[in-house]
């Protein structure tokens, strides 16, 4: 009987210990998203709310907001343009990798076709940003400078 309490007391502190790793990493993996989702990024501008979101990590005045506000509409609008472009032409490549059993040249093509239009997505957003550069003041200009120069630093 003691060696089989023994036993028991054992396997119990094992299976402790396991769930109190697990725990551990749970909590570890949790502390670690919250810091790296909760940075500011200049990517949750084009996210639901993210126009109000940057209104707010950069604590705009009712004048600031209203001069950068001014310019959204356009940007909106030529960005969903752009992003049903992309749309289409992943579907159209999507198709074609799923229907051909070799890399030809036309899958070739629709990447090229596809890197274009990320490209105009890429320059319509950096414009946007210089855009709201020349009507914010100093201090908040630093701080969309960074914001953006993180973003950048993220790979997509």
């Amino acid at each position: 009987m003691s060696a089989s309490s023994n036993r028991k007391t054992k396997v119990w502190m094992i299976s402790g210990l396991i769930f109190g790793l697990i725990i551990l990493c749970v909590a570890v993996s949790s502390i670690t998203s919250k810091f790296l989702l909760g940075q500011a990024d200049w990517q949750q501008h084009d996210n639901a709310n993210g126009h109000q979101w940057l209104h707010e990590e950069l604590n705009l005045t009712a004048e600031e907001a209203a001069a950068v506000d001014e310019f959204e509409p356009e940007y909106r609008q030529q960005r969903a343009e752009l992003q049903a472009q992309f749309q289409t032409k992943v579907e159209q490549l999507r198709k074609e990798i799923t229907t051909s059993d070799e890399f030809s040249d036309r899958a070739k093509q629709m990447i090229h076709e596809l890197h274009i239009i990320h490209g105009k997505l890429q320059e319509l957003s950096i414009h946007h940003y210089y855009q709201m550069m020349h009507v914010l003041p100093a201090e908040k200009q630093a701080h969309l400078r960074d914001i953006a120069a993180k973003a950048l630093s993220v790979p997509q």
